[in-house]
Protein backbone atom coordinates (compact mmCIF):
# COMPACT_ATOMS: atom_id res chain seq x y z
CA UNK A 1 0.00 0.00 0.00
CA UNK A 2 2.56 2.12 0.83
CA UNK A 3 4.31 1.58 -2.63
CA UNK A 4 1.36 2.55 -4.57
CA UNK A 5 1.01 6.18 -2.30
CA UNK A 6 5.30 6.32 -2.64
CA UNK A 7 4.42 6.57 -6.72
CA UNK A 8 1.14 9.36 -6.23
CA UNK A 9 3.43 11.16 -4.14
CA UNK A 10 6.53 11.21 -6.76
CA UNK A 11 6.27 13.32 -10.20
CA UNK A 12 7.36 10.23 -12.37
CA UNK A 13 4.16 8.33 -10.74
CA UNK A 14 1.70 11.05 -11.59
CA UNK A 15 3.51 11.32 -14.91
CA UNK A 16 3.31 7.61 -15.33
CA UNK A 17 -0.80 7.88 -14.36
CA UNK A 18 -1.68 10.57 -16.24
CA UNK A 19 -0.39 9.00 -19.53
CA UNK A 20 -2.06 6.24 -18.49
CA UNK A 21 -5.39 8.14 -17.92
CA UNK A 22 -5.12 9.85 -21.09
CA UNK A 23 -3.88 6.27 -23.32
CA UNK A 24 -7.52 4.78 -21.62
CA UNK A 25 -9.11 7.77 -22.74
CA UNK A 26 -7.81 8.10 -26.45
CA UNK A 27 -8.80 4.02 -26.17
CA UNK A 28 -12.30 4.61 -25.33
CA UNK A 29 -12.80 7.65 -27.82
CA UNK A 30 -11.16 5.42 -30.46
CA UNK A 31 -13.60 1.95 -29.85
CA UNK A 32 -16.87 4.71 -29.59
CA UNK A 33 -15.94 6.05 -32.85
CA UNK A 34 -15.33 3.06 -34.36
CA UNK A 35 -18.68 1.75 -33.19
CA UNK A 36 -20.93 4.40 -34.34
CA UNK A 37 -18.63 4.77 -38.04
CA UNK A 38 -19.66 1.11 -38.64
CA UNK A 39 -22.98 1.46 -37.46
CA UNK A 40 -23.38 4.48 -39.79
CA UNK A 41 -22.09 2.30 -42.68
CA UNK A 42 -24.60 -0.11 -42.05
CA UNK A 43 -27.02 1.85 -42.30
CA UNK A 44 -25.95 4.00 -45.25
CA UNK A 45 -25.57 0.81 -47.31
CA UNK A 46 -29.45 -0.24 -45.61
CA UNK A 47 -30.64 2.91 -47.17
CA UNK A 48 -28.66 2.14 -50.81
CA UNK A 49 -30.41 -1.41 -51.25
CA UNK A 50 -33.49 0.18 -50.03
CA UNK A 51 -33.65 3.37 -52.64
CA UNK A 52 -32.04 0.42 -55.56
CA UNK A 53 -35.24 -1.57 -55.12
CA UNK A 54 -37.35 1.60 -55.37
CA UNK A 55 -35.71 2.85 -58.83
CA UNK A 56 -35.63 -0.71 -59.68
CA UNK A 57 -39.36 -0.73 -59.19
CA UNK A 58 -40.10 2.34 -60.71
CA UNK A 59 -38.54 1.64 -63.94
CA UNK A 60 -40.18 -1.72 -64.16
CA UNK A 61 -43.37 0.10 -63.80
CA UNK A 62 -42.87 2.54 -66.79
CA UNK A 63 -41.50 -0.33 -68.71
CA UNK A 64 -44.30 -1.99 -67.92
CA UNK A 65 -46.79 1.69 -68.90
CA UNK A 66 -44.87 1.95 -71.98
CA UNK A 67 -45.46 -1.90 -73.24
CA UNK A 68 -49.14 -1.88 -72.69
CA UNK A 69 -50.58 -1.20 -75.62
CA UNK A 70 -53.94 -2.79 -75.58
CA UNK A 71 -54.28 -3.11 -79.67
CA UNK A 72 -51.52 -6.00 -79.68
CA UNK A 73 -50.09 -8.45 -77.44
CA UNK A 74 -46.91 -8.37 -75.70
CA UNK A 75 -44.21 -9.94 -77.81
CA UNK A 76 -42.49 -12.70 -75.91
CA UNK A 77 -39.49 -11.84 -73.71
CA UNK A 78 -38.42 -15.42 -72.58
CA UNK A 79 -35.13 -15.13 -74.39
CA UNK A 80 -34.21 -11.62 -72.28
CA UNK A 81 -34.33 -13.27 -68.82
CA UNK A 82 -32.17 -15.94 -69.61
Amino acid sequence: MSLILGLIASPAGRLAGALLLAGLLAGAIYLKGRHEGRAACLAQGERDVVETIERANHARAAADQRLADPRRLREPDAFRRE
